[in-house]
């Protein structure tokens, strides 16, 4: 086990012989699932394994994981493409990364000066060979590969009387991959998104 790892409740050493494994990321003092593995760089009462994330996965094995999931997390990572390709080598084949970003748009984003990268509709594929949006980026930088299963753009508002017509915004511009590229494209300078819901899966 690397120097820092605190592995609270010896689930690393039976891990891989595990039936099925779920690991939430970042998760703080609340769990969303109570079955999963929590790991934070800050202990709590939820954190299974105390690490820090942005020192690599390494004390997690190849292929050992089912699901990893984390809500509002990636955009604190200081370098992401170093923790995809960890997700993407810890994860069973077929095994899937879920999880919640803010999008670029969200005024709030900006309010946390911990924040170090924004996310917008494209942002996930630059891990895929497998694009479906009609505008590509590269996807042949790294050696790892991502099936993108879902991107869903969510608007949400905390002021109850606006939040009526986000619900009405987070159904018609996912309606389709078209509304929401022309919501990213055209919109999203008149109308903030909150966050991205999405789902890969290791191909």
């Amino acid at each position: 086990m690397g120097a820092g790892i605190i592995d609270k409740k010896g689930i690393l050493p039976i891990l891989k012989k595990s039936d099925f494994v779920v690991i939430e990321l970042g998760c703080g003092i609340a769990k969303k699932d109570k079955n999963s593995i929590g790991i934070d760089k800050v202990d709590s009462e939820a954190i299974d394994i105390v690490a820090d994330v942005n020192k690599g996965l390494g004390f997690l094995p190849d292929n050992s994981v089912d699901i990893i999931y984390s809500s509002h997390f990636l955009e604190h990572v200081d370098n992401l493409k170093n923790l995809m390709a960890e997700i993407h080598r810890i994860l069973k084949p077929g095994g899937k990364k879920k999880g919640l970003v803010p999008h670029f748009s969200n005024p709030y984003y900006y309010s946390d000066f911990t924040h170090k990268t924004p996310f917008g509709l494209y942002s996930f594929s630059y891990f895929t060979n497998h694009q479906s949006f009609r505008r590509k980026v590269p996807g042949f930088y790294y050696d790892f590969n991502f099936k993108i299963n879902k991107i869903r753009i969510v608007f949400y508002s905390p002021f109850t009387w606006i939040n009526i017509f986000r619900k009405a915004f987070t159904i018609v511009f996912n309606s389709s991959w078209f509304m929401q590229e022309f919501y990213e494209g055209s919109l999203s300078f008149l109308i903030s998104a909150h966050e991205i819901e999405f789902e890969l899966e290791k191909a």
